[in-house]
């Protein structure tokens, strides 16, 4: 990224740095502690019965295929079975740029859920971007100036912490018989890993405005 652009997008679009607290997709309740992304990994043997306790037979064998896809690829996950039941990854193990363009506190969010018809199950990955603007319109322009993807989604959310908005990419695909499959998992994470790419790339030439 040159000088010029780094100037530019700090007037407009501010780099989101160290402070994962505040601008999380995983949220903090009034009696819940944030839990750091370090503590979910070396604490993932402990967290993994909480995680498992309550959810369908269906989708627990989901989250157990989703393991044994993420331990061969030596991933360094985290599981959270607190805040939504996601597996959590670093956002840079999936996209160098997300290291770029970011910083090594960024997460993406794997999550097994009930899809919208409640008919099936969804596997979908999650990354608040991280770009944010006190300016609502600011952040709506930079939606409409983010590149149409192919298969995932860019959309504006309301972050509870602070009341900002928060630009994010979800890609989700329907499990149809309801199981995760390898070859699935593989291709999920090299679209995400793509369109993540094309997205921080137009960010980061974000025009004045």
């Amino acid at each position: 990224m040159t000088k010029d652009k780094d100037e530019r997008k700090r007037s407009h679009l501010k780099l989101v740095v160290n402070n994962t607290e505040n601008r999380s997709a995983r949220p903090v309740g009034e009696e819940q502690d944030f839990i750091p992304l370090e503590e979910l990994i070396s604490n993932r043997d402990s967290f993994r019965a909480p995680f498992y306790q309550g959810l369908g037979r269906m989708q627990t064998k989901g989250y157990q295929a989703l393991e044994r896809f993420l331990q061969g690829r030596h991933a360094p996950y985290g599981i959270d079975p607190i805040h939504g039941k996601v597996m959590v990854l670093p956002a840079g193990d999936l996209s160098p740029e997300a290291l770029e363009f970011g910083s090594p506190q960024d997460e993406v969010l794997l999550s097994i859920a009930e899809d919208a018809g409640g008919s099936g199950l969804c596997f979908s990955l999650e990354m608040i971007l991280p770009y944010f603007s006190e300016d609502d319109a600011v952040m709506e322009e930079a939606l409409l100036f983010a590149p149409v993807l192919q298969y995932g989604a860019l959309f504006l959310e309301e972050n509870p912490h602070d009341g900002l908005l928060d630009l994010i990419y979800r890609l989700a695909v329907p499990l149809y018989p309801p199981l995760l499959t390898r070859r699935l998992a593989e291709r999920m994470f090299s679209i995400f890993s793509f369109e993540l790419k094309e997205t921080f790339l137009a960010l980061s030439d974000y025009p004045d405005v």
